[in-house]
């Protein structure tokens, strides 16, 4: 597991709340909640810096007075559908950046020269796109992700595709038809895949369009490797994708409950928990 961030590394939406009243720091945690939909204990003690006993303390609170949902290490925010919640695309960047970042350097260093490899969108496997360029190996790359091809594009050994599409508000991601279409010409050697919920074996996003999308990238893809942080695993979002047993392994970080590793392996599927 990544280092705990210090004052200073703290995602710009939080800052430490070890000298906030109660009060103060549990309207800090809705705050958060607001941005992100979902966290873990482990995310919150990260971010604002205060004991995971403390932290309980103020989500049971919270849950008593209706305002969140508890959830196995963690909690939802209540009063909004969670399954098309759309978390803020950089307060996401910012949550587990440091498990995200650990998960890219894993599945960057999985890599070999000359393959050709499919970077999905998001921001975990654009924490893979750095790692690859710090590597300094050629590949083929292929993405539906501006924001990702831009990073491989920095590096003249590495031949990038940008898959065509229309571009979702908001979002350096590209979907659609033409997207679609264009994938299935493609067989690549590797997928490095994201996503916004794992649950139950279940891979699921908040949108018809971007399931779509990474559905056709699973389907052209010999070797698929599935990169979420802990904070992935909770509840199932609005559009299934795939079930995990599609994929070959899943690379994680965080604090991940041993039963669900247990859960993933008895699917088939391989499970490296990156610690450093």
């Amino acid at each position: 597991m990544s280092d705990p961030m210090s004052p200073s590394d703290a995602p710009p939406d939080v800052s430490p709340a070890t000298n906030l009243l109660p009060a103060q720091r549990r309207q800090r945690i809705i705050e958060f909640l607001r941005r992100h939909g979902a966290v873990t204990l482990a995310q919150l003690e990260q971010a604002l810096g205060v004991s995971v006993s403390t932290l309980r303390r103020d989500l049971d609170t919270l849950a008593d007075r209706g305002e969140i949902d508890r959830t196995h290490g963690g909690a939802l925010l209540r009063h909004q559908d969670y399954s098309t919640f759309e978390p803020d695309r950089h307060a996401a960047s910012a949550l587990a950046a440091g498990e995200k970042a650990a998960i890219g350097r894993a599945a960057a260093e999985q890599l070999q020269p000359r393959q050709s490899v499919i970077f999905d969108s998001g921001s975990t496997v654009l924490e893979a796109a750095r790692a690859v360029v710090q590597r300094g190996i050629a590949l083929t790359a292929v993405t539906n992700d501006l924001a990702i091809a831009q990073i491989l594009g920095a590096s003249a050994q590495i031949q990038v595709h940008v898959l065509g599409g229309v571009l979702r508000p908001g979002s350096p991601t590209l979907i659609g038809d033409a997207l679609i279409q264009s994938a299935r010409l493609i067989q690549a050697d590797v997928l490095l895949c994201g996503a916004h919920a794992l649950t139950d074996g279940l891979i699921s996003e908040t949108s018809a369009d971007v399931a779509a999308a990474k559905r056709a990238l699973i389907r052209a893809a010999s070797v698929r490797r599935l990169l979420v942080d802990a904070g992935k695993l909770r509840p199932r979002a609005f559009m299934q994708v795939a079930p995990v047993a599609e994929f070959d392994e899943v690379l994680t970080a965080g604090d991940v409950p041993a039963d669900e590793i247990e859960r993933l392996e008895g699917l088939g599927v391989k499970v490296t928990l990156v610690t450093g």
